[in-house]
């Protein structure tokens, strides 16, 4: 009877050691890469094993949020105010940079500046949901995809896109488009954060500790530079970066 006991505590402690947590994205490809490399590290330093996948942006809150998922990559603080389930995890890892792309040279520098205009973002990115509707701008139209932004903008059914910056250095490697504006400057700079469903809120001191050890040898800048080196190298004359 004890050799059975002993032999069913040391299977549920394998199972245990083995638990896989799902960590889902909302980031589109090629951002997607590099914050799943910044999550992957810091997890296998904190000694968790996970499986990173990406899903639409709005579905992987609401897969968190409802325990589908275990982990949300990459968020906004304050994000639980609508995600009640989430718990963050307090370094951020990741930001984004919401700069502005056009057809025009259009002067730009705060929010409150888009009110005349007609703005295209992607839907499900809350950052530039936000931003467009505080501007009050003229119409705001959403999108399912970055590229279906790009063909509004060129067929003039929006003036400006709102949206981050790698996401549209992705969108200008892509594209044929020519002559276009980018705004150099961010019109908003957010940091991002680790949540974890509440359920696993035990966790958070352990990854806490592997991404200070990133910041703190200098392995997460150094992800961050490898990337967008790389993504830079793809951008041609095709666009115009503007200060004004």
């Amino acid at each position: 009877m004890k050799i059975f006991v002993l032999i069913f505590f040391l299977t549920l402690s394998q199972l245990q050691a083995k638990e896989i947590l799902h960590v889902s994205s909302g980031f589109p490809k090629p951002e997607t890469y590099l914050v799943g490399s910044i999550v992957q590290e810091g997890f296998d330093r904190a000694g968790v094993a996970i499986k990173y996948h990406t899903l639409p942006t709005e579905r992987s809150l609401v897969n968190v949020n409802l325990g589908l998922d275990d982990v949300e990559a990459g968020r906004i603080k304050g994000i639980e105010k609508l995600y009640p389930n989430l718990m963050m995890v307090p370094v951020s890892i990741h930001k984004i940079d919401i700069v502005l792309l056009s057809k025009k040279r259009l002067r730009i520098k705060k929010i409150s500046d888009l009110k005349p205009y007609h703005v295209g973002l992607n839907r499900g990115v809350k950052i530039a949901e936000s931003i467009a509707k505080k501007a009050n701008a003229r119409s705001i139209t959403p999108a399912t995809s970055y590229k279906m932004l790009i063909k509004m903008l060129i067929n003039n059914r929006v003036d400006v896109i709102i949206t981050s910056k790698i996401a549209m250095l992705t969108m200008l490697a892509e594209t044929s488009e020519e002559s276009l504006f980018m705004t150099k400057e961010p019109l908003v700079s957010l940091p991002l954060y680790t949540y974890f469903n509440k359920k696993h809120k035990d966790l958070i001191p352990k990854l806490k500790i592997a991404y200070e050890s990133m910041q703190d040898d200098g392995t997460l800048k150094k992800l961050q530079t490898e990337f967008f080196y790389k993504l830079k190298n793809k951008i041609s004359s095709k666009v115009t970066i503007t200060d004004d």
